[in-house]
């Protein structure tokens, strides 16, 4: 053998080393892959999986934005309703008042007229009386020009003291 070379000795250290890669592919390599391919798999899923959700949930707050707008749009449109509504009836109530105020100062007015009349027929039937009681007087009795003064004084007393009266009851 030259160079000391053993041709055996390397065929049998080949084909140990066939056996150590064989051994190690089926005891270590497969596993290992078989571990790895499941990972990534795993983890591919999940990416899938978050990508999903994201898109759902992306899906999810676009509608509930526009539910809100939709819900604000909604609110807007009712509170403009109440307040036109609340106005209208506003404008009823206060017409309804003013029409009722004008009739009271109708009324009002009225009465007072009617008040007016009834004191004024009623110190007229005074003086009337007043007049028709001094005139009775000044017929019965002898006239004199100091009892024709008394008299005249006398009348004039009464008449005073009548519109008086009839001012106080005002």
């Amino acid at each position: 053998m030259p160079l000391n070379i053993d041709f055996l000795q390397i065929l049998l250290h080949a084909f140990n080393f066939l056996i150590l890669a064989g051994g190690l592919t089926l005891l270590l390599f497969k596993p290992v892959e078989k571990f790895l391919n499941e990972r990534r798999e795993h983890f591919e899923n999940a990416e899938r999986e978050i990508a999903e959700k994201t898109a759902e949930n992306e899906r999810l707050r676009a509608q509930y934005e526009q539910n809100m707008r939709d819900a604000k749009d909604e609110i807007a449109r009712m509170r403009a309703d109440a307040e036109k509504e609340m106005a209208e009836t506003s404008k009823a109530h206060i017409s309804g008042a003013m029409e009722k105020a004008q009739s009271i100062v109708m009324n009002a007015e009225k009465e007072a007229e009617k008040r007016k009349e009834q004191i004024l027929d009623s110190a007229q039937s005074e003086i009337g009386d007043l007049v028709v009681s001094a005139t009775k007087k000044l017929l019965s009795d002898t006239v004199t020009p100091e009892r024709n003064s008394a008299l005249y004084d006398e009348f004039i007393r009464l008449a005073e003291e009548t519109v008086a009266s009839e001012r106080a009851s005002k």
